[in-house]
C-alpha cells in the first residue's frame, strides 16, 4: 500500500506544496508569537552565523514531515475509497 500511494500521481507536488505551506505559516506565527511581530529581531535571531543551518534544516524537515503524513493520509484514503467501489 506504501508503494502504491507514494508512486501515485501528484503525491509528490502535494507533499511539496503542504510542506511549503506549513513553513510559511509556522515562521509567521513564530515571529508572532515569540518576537511580536518584529521582523528584524526575528532575522537577527534566526538567520544568525550559529543558527542559519539549523534553521533551515528544521524547517525542511518539519514541513516535509508534515507534508508527507497529510499527503500520504489523505491518498491512501482515496485510494481506499476507490478500491471498495
Amino acid at each position: 500500500m506504501f508503494q502504491r500511494v507514494i508512486s501515485t500521481k501528484g503525491f509528490w507536488r502535494s507533499v511539496i506544496i503542504l510542506a511549503v505551506g506549513f513553513i510559511f505559516i509556522y515562521n509567521i506565527i513564530d515571529v508572532w508569537f515569540a518576537y511580536d511581530f518584529d521582523w528584524t529581531l526575528y532575522a537577527e535571531n534566526r538567520f544568525a552565523k550559529d543558527n542559519l543551518l539549523r534553521f533551515f534544516v528544521a524547517n525542511i524537515m518539519s514541513g516535509f514531515v508534515y507534508g508527507f503524513v497529510v499527503t500520504f493520509l489523505k491518498f491512501r484514503g482515496n485510494i481506499k475509497k476507490n478500491d471498495s467501489k
